[in-house]
């Protein structure tokens, strides 16, 4: 029996986190998990986009999210103010 029925078709929301990899630190084998993807097509996605994603010995351990910017919630922010 094939999988070739279950290709994953990305969104462009898949491919912005793709995209976004090598800045957010984010380790392989958890965005492959995200995405519900293999790490060899995570990989082959990447290289059609045109992105070379961050390996290395450190990968998958926790992702500090502190240096992620998200426009519209930054824009919220401006118009409702910042609450804590």
């Amino acid at each position: 029996m094939s999988n070739k029925h279950r290709r994953k078709n990305f969104t462009p929301s898949d491919d912005k986190l793709i995209r976004e990899q090598p800045v957010s630190g984010i380790g392989l084998t958890t965005l492959g998990t995200m995405l519900r993807v293999s790490r060899e097509r995570l990989m082959r996605r990447a290289d059609e986009l045109g992105v070379t994603l961050a390996t290395g010995d450190d990968q998958d351990e926790a992702v500090d999210t502190t240096s992620l910017r998200d426009p519209l919630l930054e824009r919220l922010k401006q118009v409702h103010g910042a609450r804590k």
